[in-house]
């Protein structure tokens, strides 16, 4: 569809406490279909970022995308050069959200010139960091494919400022900071973009560009906020059109309300159910341990070592009875084993990897998560191409105590719409069709 970019000087709002009509005139705010923003995958590691323009005049600004992350924030340990810059005040409605319980007089008391102090967390190192809550202009791109006409329409956003470089740890190299997408904080890019654009708290990720072998050299990736209309691929071509979408339930781990969990009762293997303890598949609300979250940061799904060890045997006892069946016919349809390439241990000869099994109604899918009322088909993207000739199942060991028993990561992710204001969450069946 359309190739051109049309730019937005925005100005977020922080607070929901504080109406459009307090900052501009309603008239003038448009009310939108939705914004999209394309990623950028880090080829070292593998983290994805959103790119931002900040500032006056415009810099280019590169932030790692944190589900769980309760605010944006920068690096500003070099300074933050912008003749739009302005420090939030510990006496602001936004410093309030962001320090939330404390009172508004412990806020103030001690700090150097009324600034809004925050705490900011490393998702990698889990490192924190104070730093000041500052608000800037932010430009970002509207959706092109969108057929409304864009009224550019000035809002400020809001977002951590830490003065030491060392937060930085473990993020891309060309990264400044973290995008944070958290499902709960008022002051996450999720709700600021709603409330700027006067649209539903939700957000998607199309990682469809990236979901195709380790050493595929793609970068690429969308993610909406607002809701559709969402793109669809087909063989080079964009088609735009609603998605057909399946939904389950979010549920929120009191310990880690941030974050996005879904409630896997089960995982089948090409239509086999993997013996599992459902304890392990709960959440402890005491601990917040347990269940199943997703996580764009994790390259491939992670699954405590027992729930992995029976995930696998279960892949290879499918590969043995595949031979079994068709043992007239060994010579052409012989799934065979390999060594296994890190991080995985299970892999096999690409060539005797029967592709058919992934589009043909009648067959069980590869892999499947059961919900209560849903099943979510992943099959497109339960192996992956670690090399010529060889196919790997791509979930890792997570550990034998991990926080979280199972984290679903990019490699399955596929096409995910995380409706927060209906809290629950958007993913797509595989289709040919569509890929």
């Amino acid at each position: 569809m359309g190739s051109s970019t049309i730019q937005f000087v925005l100005l977020l709002f922080v607070s929901f406490s504080l109406s459009d009509a307090q900052l501009l005139p309603p008239s003038t705010i448009p009310k939108r279909a939705g914004i999209i923003f394309d990623l950028e995958r880090d080829p070292s590691t593998l983290q994805y970022m959103i790119k931002i323009k900040q500032g006056t005049p415009q810099s280019e600004v590169k932030l790692v995308v944190d589900l769980g992350g309760k605010l944006p924030w920068l690096s500003c340990h070099k300074g933050h050069n912008s003749s739009s810059y302005h420090p939030v005040s510990c006496s602001s409605p936004q410093c309030a959200l962001a320090n939330k319980p404390t009172s508004t007089l412990e806020l103030c008391n001690g700090t150097a010139n009324n600034a809004c102090s925050v705490h900011m967390i490393n998702p990698v190192t889990l490192s924190h960091r104070k730093g000041k809550l500052i608000s800037d202009l932010v430009t970002v791109a509207s959706n092109p494919d969108n057929q409304d006409t864009p009224v550019s329409s000035p809002r400020r956003c809001a977002f951590g400022c830490a003065t030491t470089g060392s937060i930085l740890s473990g993020l891309a190299k060309t990264s400044k900071g973290v995008a944070g997408l958290g499902r709960s904080s008022a002051l996450s890019l999720v709700p600021q973009l709603a409330v700027a654009f006067r649209f539903s708290r939700i957000f998607a990720l199309d990682l469809h560009d990236t979901n195709t072998d380790v050493k595929s050299g793609e970068t690429g990736g969308k993610i909406y906020f607002g809701g559709g209309p969402y793109i669809h691929y087909l063989f080079g071509f964009d088609d735009l059109k609603e998605r057909d979408l399946t939904y389950t339930p979010l549920l929120i781990n009191p310990k880690s309300k941030e974050e996005y969990f879904v409630d896997v009762k089960s995982i089948k293997v090409h239509g086999i159910t993997v013996p599992i303890n459902k304890k392990l598949l709960s959440i402890n609300k005491k601990t917040g341990t347990g269940g199943t979250k997703i996580d764009i940061r994790i390259p491939y799904t992670t699954m405590e070592t027992r729930i992995y060890k029976a995930f696998t045997k279960a892949y290879t006892e499918w590969a043995e009875s595949f031979n079994n069946a068709n043992a007239e016919l060994n010579d052409f349809l012989n799934i065979t084993r390999v060594t296994p390439v890190a991080p995985f241990t299970t892999c096999f000869n690409s060539s005797t990897v029967p592709l058919v099994r992934m589009f043909q109604n009648n067959d069980p899918p590869g892999v499947a998560f059961i919900f209560p009322k849903s099943v979510w088909n992943i099959s497109l993207f339960d192996m992956v191409r670690v090399n010529d000739g060889v196919d790997c199942v791509g979930f890792v060991d997570g550990g034998s105590k991990p926080k979280t028993s199972i984290v679903i990561g990019a490699r399955q992710i596929g096409f995910l719409e995380f409706d927060i204001s209906r809290s629950r969450l958007g993913f797509q069946q595989p289709n040919l069709r569509e890929f």
